[in-house]
């Protein structure tokens, strides 16, 4: 009698280990978590990977050869670098800071010279916005204060690691986002 009771137990631990690892919310999980989504959602976040279209845009380099006017040539590489950040507030306005910094080749100066001249910029900018839970709780829906809607699908929604996919039909942005 207690070997059955005992195989019972072992069958019944499989299954909920089973139920659990197979019900993840999410494609990249986690499969279980006692914290709230909202709860990992809060707080102040950093991209730490970020794609349009399955390309790099975090980093982006551009190298090339260019011709001036004077018939002389050279080598440049213009970089840049996009980071897109967000402050989610339990309640109320949340921020989204989005930062460029380039360092492109300037082509009027670099032809008058027939050298490298470069222009650096660092283009940071802040937008408030409003967010929700939608579709089951799968998308976080922001609506900027233009009045815009963009729903966001969580791939990934953990206490410290957060993905998110934004697919508009024409292009697609994946984020994926530590907690500060």
């Amino acid at each position: 009698m207690k070997q059955i009771k005992t195989s019972i137990g072992l069958l019944f631990i499989a299954l909920s280990i089973f139920s659990f690892s197979s019900c993840s919310k999410y494609e990249e999980g986690p499969g279980i978590s006692f914290r709230s989504r909202k709860s990992r959602v809060i707080g102040e976040w950093v991209s730490t990977e970020l794609k349009a279209n399955g390309i790099d845009a975090m980093h982006q380099t551009y190298s090339d050869i260019f011709f001036c006017s004077s018939g002389n040539s050279f080598n440049f590489t213009n970089t840049g670098t996009f980071s897109l950040d967000w402050h989610f507030e339990k309640e109320g306005n949340s921020i989204l800071v989005t930062n460029s910094e380039t360092h492109e080749l300037d082509f009027f100066a670099s032809d008058a010279q027939c050298s490298p001249v470069y222009l650096d910029s660092n283009d940071p900018s802040s937008e408030t916005f409003t967010w929700e839970f939608s579709s089951n709780d799968e998308n976080i829906d922001i609506t900027y204060s233009d009045g815009s809607i963009e729903s966001w699908r969580i791939i990934e929604l953990r206490e410290t690691e957060m993905k998110l996919k934004l697919d508009d039909g024409v292009d697609y942005i994946e984020v994926t986002l530590e907690k500060k």
